[in-house]
This record gives structure tokens, sequence and C-alpha cells, in this order.
């Protein structure tokens, strides 16, 4: 089963769709709520999770309807031991625990006071308000921070989030859309800041990758309907509430400690 499980998760749309699966935890997701996060058609989805589903890698439940999916727990943890007893044979310097990594990433940035602090906004599609607020903390902040933005299902840069930037002289040529995948457990994350409800629920989940986790749950400009101008004051609204928070937070105690750390490790270094 072990050669199998792999298999089955060396495809792209099944890799995707395990991976949604497991940061939607013991819950897991309905099927058509998967195939709209992944993008991908109903009838190919059904095909890739019987595929998981005959590999015991997700676990399917019938409420009424409705098909929910769910990863199997017990199944990913005998593939990390296969790897580590079988394929590594118990040598902790082939395959050391991804958890410790994981961890050693998260502190890495705490402590060291020469390395700017990363901050991630996080929201469900990274098009709109954490594209702004990245950009906006980018412009506010310079070196003093890193500054991040996914979603959990990206999609592109709204082109009004783009014009409310440049407005106010931020160039958002460089912005596009990222998945959380390629920042968590792969980058250093000093803070977190979550932006809208969906991604609130993955809050406990990102905690364990970033010390500080804040929630600046805002509306969203892109649900706004009417002409281009109705449209766009949605977006300044939002980019200027941004604005006054990311000034507050600049502002914090431990912000300013941090950059003054860098300041002075700059100096001496010269």
């Amino acid at each position: 089963m072990t050669v199998r499980a792999f298999g089955a998760l060396g495809h792209r749309a099944r890799l995707q769709a395990f991976r949604e699966l497991a940061r939607a935890g013991s819950d897991g997701l309905a099927a058509g709520e998967l195939s709209r996060c992944l993008r991908i058609a109903p009838s190919s989805l059904s095909f890739h999770l019987r595929d998981l589903e005959t590999a015991q890698l997700v676990r399917s439940e019938r409420q009424g309807r409705t098909i929910r999916y769910a990863v199997v727990p017990e199944a990913m943890r005998a593939l990390l031991w296969f790897l580590g007893e079988d394929c590594c044979q118990g040598r902790a310097d082939l395959c050391a625990s991804p958890m410790a990594r994981i961890e050693q990433r998260k502190n890495a940035r705490v402590a060291e006071a020469s390395v700017a602090p990363m901050v991630l906004f996080l929201c469900t599609e990274n098009s709109a308000r954490s594209q702004m607020a990245e950009a906006l903390l980018r412009h506010r902040a310079g070196d003093r921070v890193v500054a991040r933005s996914a979603g959990l299902r990206p999609s592109r840069v709204h082109p009004l989030a783009r014009a409310a930037l440049a407005e106010v002289g931020i160039d958002a040529a460089g912005l596009r859309a990222k998945d959380l995948g390629e920042l968590l457990g792969k980058e250093s994350i000093a803070c977190a800041i979550v932006l809208c409800p969906e991604a609130d629920r993955m809050r406990t989940d990102v905690a364990s990758f970033a010390p500080r986790v804040e929630r600046w749950l805002l509306p969203d400009p892109a649900a706004a309907s009417g002409p281009r101008s109705a449209r766009l004051a949605a977006f300044r609204s939002v980019r200027d509430d941004l604005s006054s928070r990311i000034d507050a937070w600049l502002a914090r105690p431990f912000v300013a400690s941090r950059a003054g750390s860098k300041s002075r490790s700059r100096t001496a270094s010269r």
C-alpha cells in the first residue's frame, strides 16, 4: 500500500487535493467545495479522489446528498515512518523530523535580531486585501520587515487593487497571487495577519508556523457591485483602513525594537 500511496500522490491534481484536505483537518471538505477550491471539474476530481481513497490516504462519508472527504492521519504517519524506518534505515542524518525543521524555521527570525522579520498577510484568494496589505507594508517599512501575502486558493491580483495602490504612488507591477503552501513551513514567518473570515479558520494551523498571529478581518472589496467608480471606492476604503492599521502596527514596541536591533547590527558590521 505504501507504493500505491506514493503513486497516488505523484499526480499534481491528487497532490493538490490531498494538501487542501490536510489543511481542512478532521472535518474535511465536501466534494463540491473541494472542486471549487482547486478549480477542477467535478468529474475529474471524482476520479482523483477515488484513487486517493483506494490508496487509503483519504476517507469519504456521505452526508445526505453530499460526500465529504478527509485525510486519513494514520496513512500520512505511516508514509513518514516508512521513509524514516525503511528507506533511511533509522538514520537521523538522512531523515530528520520534518516538524523539527519547521520549528527551526519558525524561530529563525525571532532568534536573529539582525534578520528582518517576515510578515505574512493571509486571505482566501490573495487577490485584493492581502495584496494591498503586502504592498503597503513594503512601502511603509522598507527593509525593516519582509512583507509577503498568500491565499488559500490564489486566483489573480484584482485590477482595482492595482489601481487603488497606484493612486497612492505604489507600484504593484511585481505583485502576484501566491498559494499558502509556497511559504508555510518553508519560510520563517515572524507574524501572520489574517484578513478574512475563511482564512481565519486556518488561524490555529498557521500558529504552528508563526510565533504571532493577528486578526484584521476586513470586508472584501471585490464583492462590491455597481459601476467602476463605486467598486473602486470600496477598494480605496479597505486600502485606507489597511494603511492606518499598518502605521499603528509599525509603531508597536516589538516591531520597533526588532527594527532598531537590525539597524544596529548593520552599523556594527560596517
